[in-house]
């Protein structure tokens, strides 16, 4: 499924869903790219729709967080399901991300 892409206020909010693997990963990199192209400076990934992530989706968050430190951009993960949590906590992703609870709280901690 495409990630849908909103806005609210200055925060540019990309929510994918389902299982986001390498046969499907490109459209979420595509949205990221095409966010920052755009001069987006802060980016939330909404990931309450994902219930499954593999180690492709995993590079394209990576990557999409290293365009956005390169374009002055912040980016930040929120709202994951349990088995999307625990993947980032045994890669230790969870230590490099800025990762929140829920959009609330994400979107009041862009400064």
């Amino acid at each position: 499924m495409e990630p849908t892409i909103e806005k609210q206020n200055d925060v540019t909010i990309i929510r994918p869903a389902g299982e986001i693997d390498t046969h499907n990963c490109d459209s979420l990199k595509d949205v990221i790219q095409k966010a920052l192209k755009s001069g987006a400076k802060r980016l939330l990934i909404d990931m309450s729709q994902v219930s499954y992530l593999d180690s492709a989706a995993l590079g394209v968050l990576v990557s999409g967080f290293k365009s956005a430190r390169e374009s002055r951009a912040q980016f930040k993960l929120a709202n994951m399901q349990p088995p999307v949590a625990k993947i980032f906590q045994l890669t230790r992703l969870s230590k490099f991300f800025d990762i929140h609870q829920n959009s609330d709280e994400a979107i009041a901690s862009f400064k």
